[in-house]
């Protein structure tokens, strides 16, 4: 299995040379000071790895079949607000077409375990890596089970395309909130139990 770091290594890498050959070398990522998270479909045809950078900085790496292909980056960091509920969410991917529920984001402190669960009684436990965790779960989301489907079906740059798209978007976004996050501190102690995402992820 390819390591986190060459994972990231691989990305960072593919990310810089397209943007400088593109010319937009003002938002290139930092060559150095990047460190791994925690990830998802690790070896799958599509998958991501959270990291972080030491100016602050943070992205996901993309990865498709093992490799990392490109880093979204957030240069200014993720939110890393426990106020309300001891995680955040960096980015979270419904079961579109069948694929897996993944939910990305970052982790206070306190906490020692995540887990994701639908409502059907299926529970995953998050992978946490230095103040990151990345879930992943299969879930059978009804409203999404044909989604490119349902935008192939029309013109995309038609008015009835953008339709079907927001639809889509409101879709993914009810199919998530039936999802349900607990999280527990290193002794067992529940922190929170409630929906997977709110109206500001």
């Amino acid at each position: 299995m390819t390591s986190p770091a060459a994972q990231l290594e691989s990305a960072l890498a593919a990310t810089i040379t397209e943007k400088t050959a593109r010319g937009s070398t003002d938002v290139l990522p930092s060559p150095r000071g990047w460190h791994p998270g925690a990830r998802v479909g690790a070896t799958a045809e599509h998958g991501a790895l959270l990291a972080y950078n030491d100016d602050g900085s943070t992205g996901i790496c993309v990865l498709e079949n093992g490799r990392g292909r490109w880093l979204n980056l957030q240069s200014e960091g993720q939110a890393q607000d426990f106020t309300d509920r001891p995680y955040s969410v960096w980015q979270w991917m419904p079961a579109y077409n069948g694929r897996p529920v993944w939910l990305l984001g970052g982790i206070s402190p306190e906490a020692a375990r995540l887990e994701l669960a639908g409502n059907d009684g299926t529970v995953a436990e998050a992978a946490i890596v230095d103040g990151t965790f990345a879930a992943e779960i299969a879930v059978d989301m009804v409203s999404l089970r044909n989604a490119k489907g349902r935008l192939e079906s029309h013109a995309p740059d038609s008015d009835e395309g953008r339709a079907e798209f927001e639809r889509l978007l409101a879709d993914s976004r009810t199919e998530m909130t039936q999802l349900k996050v607990r999280v527990y501190d290193s002794a067992g102690a529940l922190l929170y139990d409630g929906a997977a995402i709110d109206a500001t992820d």
